[in-house]
């Protein structure tokens, strides 16, 4: 792998040119994990794991009984695909998707291919292609169907075909609306069953594909929900809830749909669990959660609660109905305390489970509960050669914002003993995603190279509920960045962290890095910028999501659009007000927060006297991914951060 770095050093930085090394973790938090996506058959016969081998990932199927080989599938890197994930969509068939590298020498991604395994006799095909799949496929005859494809129902009665969603990339618009289709499993031949009823609209069915439920989100970002049975038109119902719907069970008699939302409008209103009748529009909460994260409800094959899981301080359990999988993972979930407990798959007769356990400081081991032995045995650890580090886990910081706002973020310490300073870590997004409990190799990497890691999970994060993600709409550059310093000033005011107080994060968090040396110049000591945004408007007018259906709805409530606000809150129009050194990371091939962003600033840069360091990563994209480049990033990283340890 070719690395172009282009570096600038206004001050003392030369004095570094050997960078020191970094320390023997990193390898094996680089590599990630081993195994994943274990799954255990519906008929209880086979259990599925990816492996990663040699750097390629390895489909394998294997005896319950035995755990001996039975089938496998790798493809090599001149195949220019890579098993990522996949589910099992009967008792010997196994569906997957792949990671495509559609140029060469860079980032592979998930284009939408799906290929099938047949178990009992080895048959390996591609079932659908991201291109698309004819009416008549295996003739290539008839209107050639394509698009994002998401299965809905595997079709339990029907052996030869699944249901499927295809979401039409045909017009950028969203002109052509979304439809169901049966999809033919030994041809990829397609049918298509009922139009969705608006532009972008997504689907809910319930198992039998009988009934089926429908939102979609207009150019204004307003979301309509819709719900039909068999031989039946699409009928609009209004739901009308503070804290939005996000449906995630339609119930086998069609009757009702349960998902997430907030009645109540406040910023800290609690999360709950919704039942909406889909005759009358009447809504029932079944279940509230507070003011948490990560609420995770599973449901039974009829579509009703079967248990919850959700952070508070920690993970946390509620069972709806005594069945076997909700007392399993429930005596789990009392066997681990204080670790993530995860159902990762379970056959038709309730008989065989594999769970995940995991945490912030352990990768995580899979386990299986059979009920012939009416115990569980272990299977195999998730990443060994971390789990054996001994890395530290997070610490819940709850605390309130100036204005009054309850607010929650993660501490990471590290193992080394007193920290050197600590690092203000910023996740991306901002608006749906946030920083779980679960484990983060950045985070683990940054707390290994000495320093104290507070994740903050400020107004706009995702996972607390829309009301709270919507509060950080157009407050990109303002109230979210002093969110994200009270957090900071909190923890270093009640541990023992260092003197010394950095930000970093990557996309929205590189924003936020660059901002907050502007916003906040009297606080930060330094900033690590990675695939960030430095011109708000440059941003708008460049990224790959610019021309989606509803992204201008999105763009304008989210970030604004009056060119002054863009202006005040762009990194590269205040530089006069930068006064402590950053470090600028960014591939060249990004699309999501585009090259031209960083180059402009850069060209802004060497007009000034600012101490600045900058590195760009030839053939990658949104955030680093080769592990070479990885590695180098850290190095530059480790040795820009001890030179502003040193520093008065």
């Amino acid at each position: 792998m070719i690395r172009t770095i282009a570096l600038c050093l206004v001050l003392a930085f030369t004095s570094f040119a050997a960078q020191a090394e970094l320390p023997g973790s990193f390898n094996a938090l680089l590599d990630g994990r081993d195994f994943r996506n274990l799954s255990v058959s519906p008929s209880g016969e086979y259990f599925s794991v990816i492996q990663k081998r040699d750097g390629r990932n390895t489909l394998i199927i294997l005896s319950r009984e035995t755990m001996q080989p039975l089938q496998s599938v790798r493809y090599e890197e001149s195949d220019n695909i890579e098993v990522s994930y996949g589910y099992w969509i009967d008792n010997e068939r196994y569906a997957y998707a792949v990671l495509t590298e559609i140029n060469e020498g860079q980032r592979p991604a998930d284009v939408g291919d799906l290929f099938l395994l047949d178990v009992s006799t080895g048959n390996n095909e591609r079932i659908w292609y991201y291109q698309g799949n004819y009416e008549d496929n295996t003739r290539g005859r008839g209107d050639l169907i394509r698009g994002g494809m998401r299965v809905l129902s595997t079709l339990p009665d029907d052996p030869n075909n699944i249901l499927v969603s295809i979401m039409p990339w045909e017009k950028a618009d969203g002109g052509v609306r979304p439809s169901i289709y049966r999809l033919e499993l030994a041809t990829g031949d397609m049918k298509k069953m009922v139009t969705g009823p608006a532009r972008g609209a997504e689907f809910l069915t319930n198992r039998e594909a009988t009934k089926a439920f429908s939102w979609a989100v207009t150019p204004d970002y307003e979301t309509r929900y819709f719900h039909r049975g068999r031989n039946e038109r699409w009928t609009e119902i209004d739901v009308d809830l503070p804290g939005g719907f996000y449906a995630q069970s339609l119930t086998s008699d069609g009757n009702f749909v349960f998902g997430l939302s907030q009645v109540g409008d406040d910023l800290n209103a609690s999360q709950q669990l919704v039942k909406i009748a889909l005759q009358s529009g009447a809504v029932t909460v079944e279940d509230e959660y507070g003011f948490v994260s990560s609420v995770d409800v599973n449901y039974d094959r009829d579509g009703y609660p079967e248990f919850a899981q959700w952070v508070a301080d920690k993970p946390e359990f509620k069972m709806y109905q005594e069945t076997k999988a909700a007392r399993i993972v429930g005596g789990f979930v009392r066997s681990f305390d204080g670790y993530n407990v995860t159902l990762s798959g379970a056959d038709d007769n309730a008989e065989n489970f594999t769970l995940h356990v995991g945490s912030p400081g352990i990768n995580g081991e899979y386990y299986a509960w059979e009920a012939e032995k009416g115990q569980a045995r272990f299977l195999v650890g998730s990443a060994d050669a971390i789990d054996q580090l001994g890395l530290n886990s997070f610490e819940a910081i709850n605390y309130q914002s100036s204005d009054g706002i309850q607010l929650q973020g993660w501490l990471l310490m590290p193992r080394s003993g007193q920290p050197k300073g600590l690092v203000n870590y910023i996740h991306g997004g901002p608006h749906g995603p946030y920083i779980p409990y679960e484990f983060d190799g950045r985070m683990q990497m940054m707390a290994e190279l000495g320093y104290a890691v507070f994740a903050p999970n400020f107004r706009g994060s995702g996972g607390y509920g829309l009301n709270f993600e919507e509060a950080g709409y157009r407050q990109w550059g303002t109230r979210m960045l002093d969110d994200m310093r009270e957090g900071a000033e909190y923890v270093q005011a009640n541990y023992e962290v260092g003197e010394k107080i950095y930000i970093m994060g990557i996309s929205y968090g590189g924003y936020a890095s660059a901002q907050s040396i502007v916003r906040h110049n009297d606080y930060y000591d330094c900033s690590v910028i990675i695939a960030g945004v430095f011109d708000l408007a440059q941003q708008l007018d460049t990224w790959d999501a610019g021309s989606g259906f509803n992204t201008g709805g999105y763009e304008n409530k989210a970030i604004g659009s009056d060119p002054e606000f863009l202006r005040v809150n762009s990194p590269i129009h205040n530089l006069d007000r930068i006064k402590v050194p950053f470090m600028i990371v960014h591939g060249r091939e990004d699309t999501r927060t585009p090259m031209v962003g960083a180059e402009t600033m850069i060209e802004a840069l060497e007009t000034t006297d600012l101490d600045y360091e900058y590195y760009f990563y030839d053939k990658e994209g949104h955030g680093l991914y080769f592990k070479e480049n990885r590695l180098d990033q850290y190095e530059k990283i480790q040795s820009f951060l001890q030179r502003c340890d040193a520093l008065d």
